[in-house]
């Protein structure tokens, strides 16, 4: 029989209400009746971007113990918000999700064989293996932005912006050292494991792009571009140890 794990599940929200109620719904229908897991926790950490989201969560808190709500003050962006769910889980291992689900949940059992592993597992679009429907202009950013942080970082994983993503507990001594909020802190994070020595597997998964994400072409491209230099000017500093 594969082992049982505990699991804490980390999930960041902002102005989701119109994805808030499937994604809590279908991961708690999932997270109860997967026998591969004990216990778990799901850990919404969101900013208030004075939508309905944060309501619609705290409507679901009542008979779901496995349900937590973190809310940010202001608009404190992904990166924070990941960074705050995973230094307050309780379980090992940790794994964060976007809430668009776009990487289905039945992938969470593949990084369940291999977390005993490695630090750390991330979902990687870019391995042959993997089935990805994305945006012609997403495509084409994510391959631009590959090229430019091998370059500045020497990064050799194929995917680090996929949101889905599973470490030991072991990993928040990388969130600690995480000085990046906004949602290229996936690089960061995996810059400071590379540089520490962690061990980090890429896994093919399912990816289907979802129409109504909040990620806006060129708003994203150049804030990617910008905290790849953040990251290197950092590291220089010696802010990462």
């Amino acid at each position: 029989m594969p082992e049982k794990h505990d699991l804490s599940i980390v999930i960041p929200t902002y102005k989701e209400e119109k994805r808030i109620e499937r994604c809590i719904n279908e991961s708690l229908f999932f997270f109860r009746n997967n026998p591969r897991i004990s216990n778990f926790e799901i850990i919404f950490v969101s900013d208030d971007a004075g939508d309905q989201t944060i309501e619609m969560i705290k409507k679901h808190l009542p008979g779901n113990p496995e349900l937590k709500l973190l809310v940010n003050p202001e608009r404190l962006q992904k990166g924070f918000s990941v960074r705050r769910g995973v230094l307050e889980a309780k379980y090992d291992p940790i794994m964060f999700y976007d809430v668009d689900l776009s990487t289905p949940l039945y992938e969470t059992n593949k990084f369940l064989d291999e977390i005993d592993k490695y630090d750390m597992l991330i979902a990687s679009r870019g391995l042959g293996e993997s089935k990805v429907e994305k945006q012609w202009h997403k495509a084409f950013f994510s391959k631009g932005f590959s090229i430019w942080k091998r370059l500045l970082l020497g990064t050799n994983v194929n995917d680090t912006q996929c949101g889905f993503k599973m470490f030991n507990s072991k990993c928040k001594e990388l969130f600690k050292l995480q000085t990046i909020k906004t949602s290229t802190f996936d690089l960061e994070i995996l810059y400071i494991a590379r540089k520490k020595g962690f061990t980090v597997k890429e896994l093919p998964v399912t990816w289907i792009d979802s129409d109504a994400s909040n990620f806006t072409t060129f708003g994203n491209i150049r804030q990617c571009f910008f905290d790849t230099l953040k990251i290197l000017s950092a590291s220089r500093k010696g802010k990462y140890g």
